[in-house]
């Protein structure tokens, strides 16, 4: 379980967000939304340990793993695509690396009875221990089934990554975090470079192997289908629904009508109440009620309707003029193939 307490982001005198807190909990399958600007991805960079918060602690157990995604990669290097996506495997060949390093050293030294070499057996235990408990996994064939479920073909796992776009990369730096198989997957913006086979493939990845995850997308059906828990971020505060898309834009909907009716009848009552202090002030009668109602008005809060981001794109396509009948004529180069083939005829 990974525990978000408190989060709290401010910057040039401006609030983002403030006191948030929820629970994510193993398997989740959680879409966080709120219109553009909201903090989205702020609070994911602060759960994956990128930013840090103005107040509040991201707390996760110690050996949990979290893997981000980000929207935009800027990375770049020479290695060729499956050497890349092998790096999802760097921790193991590490581990693996010092077993071989330490049982060497263990073969080579002599000095049996010294605290060196009893520190160095406990340490060969322990890494040991962590090592040889890890499941015995075909390293490539994991690569290899992933790569070629994000598109890639067999081609081009030799071929260097900075010859590919950055769409591209953004697949191989996904590849490396499926195959981490991590406690929580962070995915901002994850369909935006993949083609529909690819979106498939993933959304059954992360239904049925992957466990906790949070995503931020603009694509409907995609978060429809693999998200069971809404968050919704707005106005520097959450809401948290255990339902899909479709099912959480209702639920928002009942929401901001139930909202709206409060505000309105707020609205009634004060002004109900300044009239009545504005009747009654200096009445000395009144002295106690009118005060009364002014300590009331000034602790008032004030309700909120939340904020809705209807923006939609809107184009239009002028008519064009109409163009000729023929938009190329190739007469004269008939002609001019004519004469050539003529006069290269034997008479």
């Amino acid at each position: 379980m990974i525990s978000i307490d408190g989060l709290t982001v401010e910057f040039s005198g401006k609030t983002l967000f403030s006191n948030i807190s929820f629970v994510i909990n193993p398997n989740d399958k959680i879409a966080l939304m709120g219109k553009n600007g909201a903090g989205k991805s702020t609070m994911m960079k602060i759960i994956a340990g990128v930013n840090k918060p103005t107040r509040g602690h991201v707390r996760a157990p110690k050996d949990a793993v979290i893997a981000y995604l980000p929207q935009h990669l800027l990375t770049e290097d020479e290695c060729t695509v499956f050497e890349e996506t092998s790096k999802a495997f760097g921790h193991v060949f590490a581990m693996r690396d010092e077993m071989d390093r330490l049982n060497h050293e263990m073969a080579t030294r002599t000095d049996y009875d010294s605290d060196e070499y009893m520190k160095l057996i406990e340490d060969v235990s322990e890494l040991g221990e962590k090592y040889y408990a890890l499941e015995d996994v075909n390293f490539d064939a994991e690569v290899e089934k992933t790569l070629l479920g994000l598109g890639f073909e067999r081609e081009d796992f030799n071929r260097p990554t900075n010859e590919f776009s950055g769409g591209w990369r953004m697949r191989i730096e996904l590849a490396k975090i499926l195959l981490k198989e991590p406690d929580l997957i962070l995915l901002d913006e994850p369909t935006n470079h993949i083609d529909i086979e690819s979106v498939v493939w993933l959304e059954d990845f992360l239904i049925n192997k992957a466990k906790a995850v949070m995503v931020i997308s603009h694509d409907k059906a995609f978060i429809d289908n693999i998200t069971t828990r809404t968050v919704e971020l707005t106005m520097g505060k959450i809401y948290d629904y255990k339902a899909n898309y479709t099912h959480y834009l209702q639920l928002r909907e009942d929401r901001r009508t139930h909202q709206q009716k409060a505000y309105r009848e707020q609205q009634k009552m004060i002004a109900e109440s300044k009239q009545f202090i504005e009747r009654f002030k200096g009445t000395y009668s009144k002295t106690n009620q009118v005060n009364s109602v002014e300590r009331m008005l000034e602790k008032l809060e004030i309700i909120e309707v939340d904020e809705v981001d209807n923006s939609a794109l809107k184009l239009r396509f002028p008519p064009s003029v109409r163009s000729g009948d023929y938009p190329v004529t190739v007469d004269a180069c008939l002609k001019i193939m004519t004469t050539t083939w003529s006069s290269a005829m034997p008479p």
